[in-house]
């Protein structure tokens, strides 16, 4: 393979180091999983305790257990992913700016710089500022009077998990899709792999969309791909 600055390395070496960088952030997202494990009990109690809500009646309204301990392990997943992308990102930069142009290389770094940080921080202000207060203004225009509230914590949470997955995985199709197009991987100005990645994005967001979003998740996951697919689209081409 010839790189910008001529000089070759074997293909085989190029998927051995990408490996490496996917195996190296599969392996981190596993150790921050089990670290945050530690303190996701009181990492829940915390925020629905800042609800504004009856903690009380949330706490009397988790009838399975088994949807409680998958609620949790979805929750240091998604943390686990946030922590990890910038590192990850970080690491496929420093991997491909080496058999780039210098115009791609901008690209590249604005692509996954950008979008690295986008996850966490769109993550961090979903949980801890946009659910909260909508929760809370909810509860607020929603109550009826001398009625009882009871609040089901695992529905709460799940919708948080919900917009988190889509940020994530629409996030990851942009990110694909506007490197493919940098990369000069295009077939008639489109994306030779545009297709199988919004048909792959589609059927994850439709699949992890917890139970609470029931009879909304095609038309979710619809207007996800189309969202991402428009904005990619912004990435122009080298061929």
């Amino acid at each position: 393979m010839m790189t910008s600055d001529n000089s070759l390395m074997p293909i085989s070496e190029h998927f051995s180091e990408l490996y490496k960088i996917i195996r190296t952030g599969a392996l981190i997202v596993i150790l921050f999983s089990l670290l945050l494990s530690f303190f996701v009990d009181d990492l829940i109690k915390y925020w629905l305790g800042n609800l504004g809500l009856d903690y009380q009646l949330i706490s009397l309204s988790v009838y399975s257990p088994y949807d409680w301990i998958n609620i949790k392990w979805t929750i240091l997943l998604i943390f686990s992913i946030s922590i990890v992308v910038p590192i990850t990102s970080l690491q496929l930069r420093n991997f491909a700016l080496p058999g780039l142009y210098p115009r791609e290389r901008t690209w590249v770094s604005i692509v996954l710089l950008i979008s690295s940080f986008i996850i966490p921080f769109s993550i961090f202000l979903l949980w801890f500022f946009a659910l909260p207060y909508g929760i809370i203004f909810l509860n607020e225009v929603g109550i009826i009077e001398g009625v009882v509230a009871r609040y089901d914590a695992v529905s709460i949470i799940s919708i948080g998990i919900g917009i988190s997955w889509i940020l994530v995985i629409g996030i990851s199709i942009f990110i694909i899709l506007s490197l493919s197009r940098i990369f000069g991987i295009v077939e008639d100005n489109e994306s030779r792999v545009r297709i199988r990645i919004l048909l792959i994005g589609f059927s994850l967001i439709f699949l992890t969309l917890p139970e609470t979003y029931e009879g909304l998740r095609i038309l979710i996951a619809f207007f996800t791909i189309i969202l991402t697919d428009s904005i990619s689209r912004m990435t122009p081409i080298y061929e």
